[in-house]
């Protein structure tokens, strides 16, 4: 026979031998099995107890949690959390405050607000100064100025955001301080411009972002296929000048761009007399 016939040729099984152990316990406990009679079979069957049920149960739980644990184990929040040394430094900075509330003298839970509140002023002003005055500047002089885009698409809607919701912890926190101390020497103005801040950081976050990166989107497009957006530092339109269509997108993301940047800089102005006012309060 050939390898090729030896190959295809299909084993013949031989018939299984009863175990006569299992035979011998059969009759020795007068037990009659027929695999084709249900009923016997259902007499025979072995019914689970409670610790086989919780077992099986437990296996169930057991494959959610590793299920679980591989999902989170391929989360940003896992990796920034086990790679990174991030969360070493908000480790160190609530281990300092906790220390600091821990110090003996005016009630903890006004100190608290308190710390709360100048953190988050705080927070605010160093993540305006980084974005406006260094972040923005050195980039945009130091990349091609789509790649400059391309980072900024990323970073413009975290930063609104982050701003809007330290803005608001810092207007909490202020209110709070003022109502455990009744409102005494209470800045009218220093709650206005937290207030100011908020509103406009959350406007530009809900209302203007999303059409600016559309509009910025459509422009870059169009100057990717023109060949263009490869300059530092500056705007070349070449021979998009004489399109009026990227004219229209053109001007429409400048507007929003404008909007957002003056609201920028009147957010940067309060922070900073918000900051003089919280100075003063010390100084008195």
């Amino acid at each position: 026979m050939c390898n090729v016939c030896t190959r295809d040729a299909v084993p013949v099984q031989e018939p299984a031998k009863p175990n006569k152990t299992l035979e011998r316990m059969k009759k020795k406990h007068n037990i009659v099995t027929d695999p084709s009679d249900e009923r016997k079979q259902s007499e025979v069957a072995y019914q689970p107890d409670l610790l086989a049920v919780s077992t099986q149960y437990t296996k169930v739980a057991y494959d959610l949690f590793k299920e679980a644990m591989v999902r989170l184990q391929e989360t940003k929040a896992y990796v920034i959390a086990t790679k990174t040394s991030q969360p070493f430094h908000i480790a160190l900075a609530v281990f300092v405050v906790a220390a600091w509330l821990m110090r003996p003298g005016t009630s903890s839970n006004l100190r608290g607000w308190k710390a709360l509140y100048v953190g988050a002023v705080a927070t605010h002003l160093g993540a305006q100064i980084w974005m406006t005055l260094v972040s923005g500047i050195v980039l945009y002089f130091s990349l091609p100025r789509h790649e400059f885009g391309r980072v900024q698409t990323v970073l413009f809607p975290v930063y609104y955001a982050f701003n809007a919701s330290v803005s608001l912890l810092a207007v909490l926190a202020y209110f709070r301080t003022q109502c455990l101390t009744h409102f005494v020497n209470t800045s009218w103005i220093q709650l206005a411009l937290l207030l100011v801040v908020f509103s406009i950081e959350a406007y530009v976050r809900f209302r203007l972002v999303a059409p600016m990166l559309r509009a910025k989107h459509v422009k870059t497009q169009m100057e990717e296929a023109a060949g263009g957006g490869q300059e530092i530092g500056r705007l070349v339109l070449g021979e998009l000048a004489h399109c009026p269509r990227y004219i229209r997108v053109l001007k429409t993301f400048r507007a929003y761009h404008s909007t957002i940047a003056m609201g920028t800089m009147i957010t940067l102005g309060c922070s900073f007399y918000s900051t003089m006012i919280i100075v003063d309060s010390i100084c008195y």
